[in-house]
């Protein structure tokens, strides 16, 4: 019997020399609860992270007249950008891409490291039919860029034309680093169709 009592003893203190049940039992609840709060955290960080995007301040571009080599957006103007498209393809000829956010249009809020674009209002299209908008970034040329995937893609159907649309759509877009450049290519199955629009970004601080 008494045996019997120092062997519960060892095991619920965990001092069995034979890696005994109470100490991988210690161990695990000690890997548990580390996992617990890990994981707590990272849903603390992302809910942070969803929170600032929704609960933010918006900043509205639209065509610097003239466009510089770093700078391609006027802050709070109502000035359009314009795209224009290809025949069922994204526009290649000259100038066909919008230059919305140039290399020094960002950051606007002192302090920010990370942006994305965060809505776009359609104001006026040539013709009354769906566009596929193609929204890139980098610090490179378009072209690299959007061979590296540096993109993000929103459709828009205007039933009317000249029509804009009475609401900002939302681009879905990771948040990118500040000093990065931001195209707009048009897609729609009438060549030479164009989209005038302005757009919205959010900024944010380093975490």
């Amino acid at each position: 019997m008494a045996d019997n009592v120092a062997i519960r003893q060892s095991v619920c203190a965990g001092t069995d020399p034979a890696n005994s049940i109470g100490k991988l039992l210690n161990d695990y609840l000690n890997a548990s609860i580390v996992t617990t709060l890990s994981e707590a955290t990272q849903a603390h960080i992302e809910a942070e992270f969803i929170e600032e995007h929704f609960h933010n301040r918006e900043y509205w571009f639209g065509k610097l007249a003239p466009q510089t080599a770093t700078n391609w957006g006027q802050r709070a103007s109502l000035a359009p950008y314009r795209a224009i498209s290809g025949n069922n393809a994204f526009g290649t000829d000259l100038n066909d891409e919008a230059q919305v956010i140039g290399s020094a249009d960002t950051p606007v809020r002192l302090g920010c490291t990370t942006f994305d674009m965060r809505r776009i209002q359609i104001l006026d299209v040539s013709v009354a039919i769906t566009f596929l908008l193609r929204v890139i970034h980098g610090t490179g040329t378009m072209a690299d860029a959007e061979t590296a995937g540096q993109y993000t893609e929103i459709t828009t159907l205007q039933l009317a034309s000249p029509n804009g649309s009475a609401h900002p759509a939302d681009i879905i877009q990771e948040r990118i680093p500040v000093g990065h450049k931001v195209w707009i290519r048009a897609k729609s199955v009438t060549d030479n169709a164009w989209i005038d629009f302005l757009v919205g970004e959010h900024e944010y601080p380093a975490p």
